[in-house]
């Protein structure tokens, strides 16, 4: 596990803090936003690659 410092402005505080009032806390929800962060860049990266220098993934057993 990483530890990463995040600084916020104070004028985006209200608002974020607004945004994570159903999380358990203000750090778990900043978590998840990056968890879903990286999953759409993932999903990106994987959705530009060329066609025909496709991956061939058959037998992997996993599905998208």
């Amino acid at each position: 596990m990483s530890v990463v410092t995040v600084r916020i402005p104070d004028t985006m505080d209200h608002a974020l803090r607004a945004a994570a009032a159903d999380a358990p806390s203000l750090n778990a929800y900043i978590v998840q936003a990056v968890r879903r962060q990286m999953t759409l860049d993932a999903a990106r990266k994987l959705a530009a690659v060329d066609a025909q220098a496709a991956l061939d993934l058959d037998g992997e057993g996993d599905a998208l």
